[in-house]
C-alpha cells in the first residue's frame, strides 16, 4: 500500500459556496472502493487580497487527504482526477516497480496529457472565433458606412466626419453648381 496526502484547493466566491464544492469534492475519495481514507480536514474559507481592478473579495479553502492506495498508477489517476496543489507520499519510503507497471503508469499519464492537450487546442481555436465574432461587431457603424461621432469643447471645435451619403450629396450639389 502506497500512504500519501494530498492538498486540494480552490478560489472563489462566495465563501460558503467554496467550502461546499470543495467538501463534496473531497468527499468522493471515502466513495471510492479502492481507497482507504485515514482522514480529511477542509479549512474555513479565508479571504484573499484584491488585485487591480477586482471590486468583489474572493476567498480560497484547503482540503487534506490522507489515505491509502494499493499502486502507484491509482495514486497518479487520483492526482489527474483532484489536481492537487500538492501531494506527498508518506510510505513506504522505497517504491519498486516493474517494467510493465511502469510501462502502463506512463501511458496513462501521456494519454491523459494527451487528452488535456486536445482540450485546450480546442478551447483555443474556440477562443479565436468567438474574438474574431466580436472584431466584427465591434466596428458595425464603420461596416454600415457610418463614421463615428466626435465631440469638441470649448474652442477645439473641429467638424464631424462625413458620411458617405453627405459627400455623395455635397458633390451633387457642387455639380449642379
Amino acid at each position: 500500500m502506497i500512504r500519501a496526502i494530498m492538498i486540494v484547493e480552490i478560489a472563489g466566491r462566495p465563501s460558503e459556496h467554496i467550502k461546499d464544492y470543495l467538501s463534496n469534492h473531497i468527499m468522493v475519495l471515502e466513495k471510492l472502493k479502492d481507497i482507504e481514507v485515514h482522514s480529511i480536514k477542509v479549512s474555513d474559507p479565508k479571504e484573499l487580497e484584491k488585485k487591480e481592478g477586482e471590486t468583489e473579495v474572493s476567498y480560497t479553502c484547503f482540503a487534506e487527504a490522507d489515505f491509502e492506495v494499493e499502486t502507484l498508477g491509482r495514486l497518479t489517476e487520483l492526482i489527474f482526477d483532484f489536481m492537487p496543489s500538492s501531494i506527498e507520499v508518506i510510505e513506504p519510503g522505497n517504491i519498486k516497480m516493474g517494467q510493465a507497471d511502469a510501462t502502463s503508469l506512463m501511458n496513462n499519464i501521456s494519454g491523459r496529457l494527451h487528452r488535456y492537450d486536445e482540450f485546450a487546442k480546442v478551447a483555443g481555436n474556440k477562443i479565436k472565433e468567438l474574438e474574431a465574432e466580436l472584431a466584427k461587431t465591434k466596428a458595425p457603424a464603420q461596416n454600415a458606412g457610418h463614421s463615428p461621432i466626435n465631440i469638441s469643447y470649448g474652442d477645439n471645435k473641429k467638424e464631424e466626419p462625413k458620411s458617405s451619403e453627405d459627400k455623395d450629396k455635397e458633390e451633387s450639389k457642387s455639380e449642379e453648381n
